[in-house]
């Protein structure tokens, strides 16, 4: 799959800065400023993850840590200490409906429009394969920036 580049918190605090709706005085409120109220943000949740807190950001969704213990099924990895399989951590990400509609709804728009994929994650090779099988999408139907998979 086409490797999109990750939103840092210099890229959104130039995304905040530049809003229309930004009714700060740009001289007061500057893109740095943002960026360290933004790594503050983000230490703070990192903080707050590895102590088991769970993080609601508002009209996103939620992070929420967990705790596995193995049980010993069938499908245990390779063991990382002495024959031992410790317990582990990992972290469940969920989105919101409003999110989720609107991802969804953006995506079926674009294949209408002829673009397969969201604006900068376009389906995969397989993935457009399975969907001209299907039907979904017409078969001679290219993907624009897409991967080679």
């Amino acid at each position: 799959m086409a490797r999109v580049k990750a939103l840092s918190a210099y890229k959104m605090a130039k995304r905040i800065y530049a809003r229309e709706d930004n009714v700060y005085d740009k001289k007061v409120v500057s893109k740095k400023l943002i960026t360290d109220i933004l790594l503050m943000y983000m230490d703070e949740c990192r903080k707050a993850l590895a102590e088991g807190e769970r993080i609601e950001i508002s009209k996103v969704g939620s992070i929420i840590p967990e705790v596995k213990v193995h049980i010993g099924n069938f499908n245990l990895p390779m063991c990382n200490k002495d024959g031992e399989n410790p317990p582990y951590t990992k972290l469940k990400i969920t989105r919101n409906n409003l999110l989720s509609d609107t991802m969804n709804r953006n995506l079926l728009r674009n294949i209408e429009n002829g673009i397969y994929g969201l604006d900068k994650l376009p389906f995969s090779r397989q993935q457009m394969d399975i969907l001209k099988k299907s039907g979904y999408i017409p078969a001679d139907a290219e993907i624009k920036n897409g991967d080679d998979e």
